[in-house]
């Protein structure tokens, strides 16, 4: 009896914490309460030490945004506890061209092209699973539109859901795989891209992977290098990495201003002559706009997992979304 009211009082005075801290450190209470080591200490001195140890517990501390958002927008709570924004999020108009002169894809004239991307952690604020904090799921989905056509059909999605592990999350240091490896490395993960068809028009391919971003702050320079092992391939697009190759890196340059940054991104497949590149631009707008405009052009293969054997040409230009969920 005499427990069960420590418990209440210890409760009573931890009132006032926000509702996404209040499950964490109900959880840290009652567990130190039970504790044969605690048996001499107050109500609050127990509180003390559990609002110290708070910071391991707390979800927004550990947020971190993909890196090609400019700025890191202010997420209300809610699904920040739980989702970010993940690659490029984008809604551009434009058009392709193909280089044999047949029709692209994505349709004979106007298309749109949209991207978006979420990751979340999978073990999320569990004090029992803290070494597994830093894995994470991610899923980014690429969309053609037609809409030049009377229908206005879909024509073309690329579907990419993946599992990785952050050695830039605040509890790598702690986690199960060993945290010098963050020194070589900031993503190690396993994904899986298909335009969900079947048939002649399937187009898929696993890939492990490892991704490592360096930072020029003097030069407002950051390269990122991702390297994949193809794991498993498509019947119809056997020979992907011929044209898409196992290798890609992006340089960007960040105004000093942050307003704008500019990045190329280049590929190249086994096949020596077959190079890809993207060159993007993104800026502010204004400042009551969540968006910020985008302008790209790529030439390549692989634009579309659907034309990835095809050199294509494409000019689009629309918004950057910094995603905010409410």
């Amino acid at each position: 009896m005499k427990r069960l009211l420590f418990v209440v009082a210890v409760l009573n005075i931890a009132g006032g914490v926000s509702a996404a801290e209040s499950d964490t450190l109900e959880q840290c209470l009652l567990r130190e309460v039970q504790s044969a080591d605690n048996v001499n200490l107050t109500a609050g001195e127990i509180l003390d030490s559990c609002r110290e140890q708070r910071p391991v517990f707390t979800a927004s501390s550990r947020l971190n945004l993909e890196d090609d958002v400019i700025a890191e927008p202010q997420m209300p709570a809610g699904f920040r506890d739980f989702f970010t924004p993940y690659k490029q999020n984008y809604f551009m108009f434009g058009s392709m061209r193909n280089k044999n002169g047949g029709e692209p894809f994505s349709g004979k004239t106007m298309d749109i092209k949209f991207q978006f991307g979420m990751k979340f952690r999978v073990f999320q604020n569990t004090v029992e699973y803290d070494r597994l904090s830093p894995l994470h799921f991610g899923y980014s989905q690429k969309s053609w539109w037609d809409i030049a056509e009377s229908s206005a059909p879909f024509k073309e999605h690329n579907y990419n859901p993946e599992i990785f592990w952050d050695f830039q999350d605040p509890l790598a240091e702690n986690g199960y795989l060993p945290a010098e490896l963050g020194r070589y490395v900031d993503r190690f993960g396993y994904e899986h891209e298909s335009n969900g068809l079947a048939g002649a028009t399937s187009r898929s391919w696993d890939r492990i992977y490892a991704q490592k971003t360096l930072n020029f702050s003097e030069q407002n320079l950051s390269l990122r290098v991702k390297a994949w092992n193809v794991v498993n391939k498509g019947a119809e697009n056997n020979d992907i990495t011929d044209y898409l190759g196992n290798v890609e890196a992006r340089l960007t340059y960040h105004a000093p201003s942050s307003r704008w940054q500019v990045s190329t991104t280049v590929r190249k497949g086994h096949d020596t002559s077959k190079y890809s590149y993207q060159l993007d631009y993104i800026s502010n707008m204004t400042a009551w706009l969540n968006t910020r405009f985008m302008l790209s052009y790529y030439d390549g293969y692989g634009e579309g997992l659907i034309s990835y054997n095809e050199k294509t040409k494409s000019l689009r230009a629309g918004i950057f979304v910094p995603i905010e969920f409410d």
